[in-house]
């Protein structure tokens, strides 16, 4: 099928002269199902639907590096209302530990954050999820471009107290559910929707052994495999990791090879000058631009 938007009045497009996205005005867009066949002015060739551009901005389809399609639906109005001033006015441990889907409600919740994300201009989503049944085939159903994430970790939080953030270390469920996350990874990425792909998703960097991050960086450089991991996301957190190596989470994550081009931090909200933190460094911020690694910022849950 040939689709072409006629006469759009704005049009994003790439300049491989400069190496960059540039304006255009009044342009012609034609594509199929597998290609774009004319970027410029009046087409004169026949084609199946034309969609009059007039009154509009065309660009390509946004990319979404950190979503959690599988849980955050539901968790609207229990987020927003859910900040803890003891737990240095974050509602993630509280709200993560008690507020669970069952497999049905993830399938639910896919839907909604997918066709939210379409109608936002996304079309490739990185999906942070820990696996459930049903998942890719989910989806391959949407006809966006996923990298599917599947989630696996040493520990849980747990909330024994109603201020005290512990952990519930479990090292061989976290190696079996890497060795599943590898295995849904190849699945994806053969899948014959033809638009899944994968990435390593060690959850947390304060729930996961240095082993199993070090593995999770070996087969990541091996296989060319983007990486991604919570981190710097919550006072608590950046306490925890000082208390367990005396520095901070970003310099732990720096020593152990975490840091590179094809990882993609989640947060990262509370480096070493974070005014919250009276912490005596100022390395975290050089760490990241010296590794070129990627970060996800979403700043606002913490907020």
């Amino acid at each position: 099928m040939i689709t072409h938007f006629k006469n759009v009045d704005w049009v994003v497009t790439y300049d491989e002269l400069t190496n960059s996205h540039t304006y255009q005005r009044d342009l012609d867009i034609v594509f199929d199902e597998s290609e774009f066949i004319f970027i410029g002015k009046q087409y004169e060739k026949r084609a199946d639907l034309v969609v009059d551009g007039s009154e509009k901005l065309l660009l390509p389809g946004l990319i979404d590096l950190h979503s959690h399609p599988s849980t955050e639906p539901a968790q609207r109005g229990v987020r927003e209302e859910h900040v803890v001033p003891s737990m240095d006015m974050s509602s993630l441990y509280q709200r993560s530990t008690v507020f669970r889907l069952d497999e049905r409600g993830k399938r639910a919740a896919i839907q909604v954050a997918y066709g939210e994300l379409l109608r936002s201009g996304v079309t490739t989503v990185a999906d942070l999820s820990f696996p459930f049944e049903g998942w890719l085939e989910q989806v391959a159903k949407t006809g966006m471009r996923s990298y599917i994430a599947p989630g696996y970790a040493s520990a849980r939080w747990q909330m024994r107290s109603e201020n005290q953030l512990n952990f519930d270390w479990d090292e061989a469920r976290g190696v079996r559910e890497f060795e599943r996350a590898l295995s849904l990874i190849d699945e994806a990425k053969n899948h014959a929707e033809g638009r899944l792909d994968g990435m390593l998703y060690p959850a947390q960097i304060d729930t996961c052994t240095r082993e199993l991050l070090q593995e999770s960086i070996k087969v990541s450089a091996d296989h060319n495999l983007l990486l991604t991991i919570h981190i710097a996301q919550s006072v608590a957190e950046f306490q925890e990791m000082v208390f367990r190596h005396g520095i901070t989470p970003i310099q732990w994550a720096s020593d152990i090879g975490l840091l590179s081009d094809r990882t993609i931090l989640g947060h990262a909200i509370f480096t070493d000058e974070h005014s919250w933190l009276s912490w005596d460094t100022s390395e975290d911020l050089t760490l990241l631009a010296k590794s070129q690694v990627h970060v996800a910022h979403c700043p606002t849950p913490f907020s």
